[in-house]
């Protein structure tokens, strides 16, 4: 097996000019039948910053893109996703911290659409930190076992309950 990458997730390429910038990286995965993984991310939006000696912080709003194609045994199963995250940070003295992260996503995968928006923030005061998450998610779309139309329609008497409720 081969693996090729320009950047890695973890540690992706950054490029920014003044307070425009992105990133991203690629990823391919060869064996001897051909192409086992694909996936690659794009990143664009804005950093700010500012350092006033006892209080420093900075605000940033990013949108991306990530592809991600995996093929096994023959089967080839894709992934769509693009986010929106923006967020914060003050630190004042170096004393006491907080940062809030917002992340707001869509995933396009095996039929199925979710979205899911999550905010994270956290707290450092000296020695004591908290950090706090809430997610919301919500799935659109179905898999082959959820239950058709037609299999909710079991008798004409089912038929007719319905659609009396829309008479």
């Amino acid at each position: 097996m081969v693996d090729f990458s320009f950047a890695e997730r973890a540690h992706p390429f950054l490029l920014t000019v003044s307070l425009l910038g992105g990133g991203g990286f690629l990823h391919v995965q060869l064996d001897a039948t051909g192409m086992k993984m694909l996936e690659a991310a794009l990143e664009f939006g804005a950093n700010a910053s500012i350092n006033l000696g006892v209080a420093s912080g900075g605000v940033h709003i990013m949108a991306g893109i990530y592809f991600s194609m995996q093929i096994d045994a023959g089967k080839t199963r894709a992934t769509l996703q693009g986010y929106l995250r923006m967020g914060g940070e003050l630190s004042i003295l170096g004393i006491i911290s907080m940062s809030l992260e917002f992340v707001l996503s869509f995933t396009y995968s095996a039929g199925k659409a979710t979205g899911r928006a999550t905010l994270t923030v956290a707290v450092k005061v000296l020695f004591f930190s908290k950090s706090v998450e809430i997610s919301v998610e919500k799935q659109f779309g179905g898999s082959e076992g959820d239950p058709t139309f037609a299999h909710l329609i079991t008798s004409p008497g089912v038929w007719n309950s319905y659609a009396s409720a829309y008479a």
